[in-house]
């Protein structure tokens, strides 16, 4: 199956969307060839997915059995958010699944980070990235839809890699929204899973929850998001400015009419107009 290939599936079953998405895109193709795997979830601050902020943990555990079903045994899922990970973990009901999975949690801000430079630098040459990140050769990122104030405009799959980086050392991708290209050159996911089943709109962190009820997952991690972008409202000139320099960069595509959509519905039919932020510029504490 071709890399830019998206499924979007709808309901409120996160578990059961996460696993049916996965097999849709043919995840198996990835799974079979790789060997350890580190879920890459949304914790920005201690609220939960039913907000519109984090990810849903039953998403997680979908995601967790259908790399079992497929033959993982070493699956860990890793967070680096700007709140006590660690506590958030527990509140938000991660532990849990982690128990009856029995799968490792990491709380990257408690662990070192390993300077990696960028092979070919674009806008930033170097990057801090959290030591055990660089032990696993399978990254699903797991991300919330939703909008971001600042000029990413949206934080999908690859705003989410920004929780990989050790704490302390990603205000320069933070500011920078260009510098994707080259973070994707040390970090680029092999699967994307977006959970959209409540949204968030206007801010990333005191985002207003908008029921969607769909999850996005694809391969191409650019492709996987400007479908997201797109449920979100955004027309095809709109596209967050990341998303299309990801494209011209060669890490996937992000036209619509080259991705082949799977699932159970058309972007149209789901699609909501989420309220973005205005003007102003929020600078609070994100990662």
């Amino acid at each position: 199956m071709s890399d830019s290939v998206v499924a979007l599936f709808r309901g409120t079953d996160g578990k059961e969307l996460a696993y049916k998405a996965l097999s849709a895109i043919d995840a198996d193709e990835v799974v079979s060839v790789r060997k350890k795997f580190l879920i890459k979830v949304n914790i920005t601050i201690m609220k939960t997915a039913a907000e519109g902020i984090t990810t849903d943990p039953m998403m997680a555990e979908g995601i967790i059995e259908y790399l079992k079903d497929h033959g993982a045994k070493d699956i860990v899922i890793a967070e680096g958010g700007g709140c006590d990970v660690t506590r958030a973990y527990q509140k938000l009901g991660f532990n849990e699944i982690a128990s009856r999975q029995n799968v490792k949690l990491i709380d990257l801000n408690r662990e070192e980070g390993v300077l990696k430079k960028v092979p070919r630098p674009h806008y930033i040459s170097e990057f801090w990235i959290a030591k055990p990140v660089l032990d696993y050769d399978c990254l699903i990122s797991a991300p919330k839809l939703k909008i971001h104030a600042l000029d990413w405009q949206v934080t999908l799959a690859m705003k989410n890699l920004m929780g990989l980086l050790a704490r302390g050392k990603r205000g320069s991708i933070h500011r920078e929204d260009r510098g994707i290209v080259d973070l994707l050159q040390l970090l680029k996911p092999d699967l994307s899973v977006i959970d959209g089943i409540v949204g968030g709109e206007v801010h990333e962190l005191w985002s207003k929850p908008v029921e969607t009820n769909v999850i996005i997952a694809g391969k191409d991690c650019v492709a996987t998001d400007a479908v997201g972008a797109a449920v979100m409202g955004f027309s095809d000139h709109e596209l967050p400015r990341h998303i299309k320099l990801s494209q011209e960069a060669g890490f996937g595509t992000c036209d619509l009419s080259q991705i082949k959509l799977v699932g159970d519905a058309s972007i149209d039919e789901v699609k909501k107009n989420f309220k973005r932020s205005g003007p102003h510029r929020f600078w609070g504490v994100i990662y």
